[in-house]
């Protein structure tokens, strides 16, 4: 009789052993899942989780550490700028006029918005700075763009082109610019 009560009781202790196991598990699974679940675009602050830059410049791979936008201008210009501290940034502004930037493509080679896009790079105590805009003697600087999606408070796309260097009339160097992605924050004014 002994050895069954002794059972019983290591039965019980090992039951509730097991809900308290069963217990903490749900506890840490139900954490896991509100830390993942908080990991989303919150539609009501318009806060964005993930802010990227990545685009192929000369041919390298570029991520960038820091991305934020900003309306300038009155709030009709939109300009997006990756960075990597202040020895590499890219910038790109469209300058709409008479509206807020909208979702759409735009390209120096339209008739819509003018647009500015900017890579600088210093390097070795060199810094290279080349530039695409509109309305320039350099036919070879082109800046595609196309916002996918955009609101007060954030803004993603993607965007190519080719970047130069000029002086005067003669273009130096041109840098293509290759499968620019972004997603970022709009800062307000």
């Amino acid at each position: 009789m002994a050895n069954a009560n002794g059972t019983v009781i290591v039965f019980l202790i090992k039951n509730q052993q097991s809900k308290s196991m069963t217990k903490k598990m749900i506890l840490a699974l139900s954490l896991f899942a509100l830390l993942f679940s908080g990991c989303k675009k919150d539609e009501a602050t318009g806060t964005v989780d993930t802010m990227y830059m990545s685009v192929k410049i000369d041919g390298i791979e570029k991520q960038f550490s820091a991305v934020n936008a900003r309306w300038v201008d009155g709030g009709n210009f939109l300009e997006i700028t990756g960075s990597n501290g202040s020895m590499e940034w890219l910038t790109i502004t469209v300058m709409s006029e008479n509206t807020r930037v909208s979702n759409g493509r735009y390209s120096l080679d339209t008739s819509g918005p003018n647009m500015l896009g900017i890579y600088a790079v210093t390097k070795d105590n060199q810094q290279l700075n080349v530039t695409a805009t509109g309305g320039t003697h350099a036919p070879e600087d082109a800046l595609n763009l196309e916002i996918t999606r955009i609101n007060n408070s954030s803004v993603e796309g993607s965007f190519s082109g080719a970047f130069v260097s000029v002086e005067g009339l003669n273009t130096l160097k041109v840098v293509p610019i290759a499968n620019g992605k972004f997603k970022t924050e709009i800062k307000a004014n």
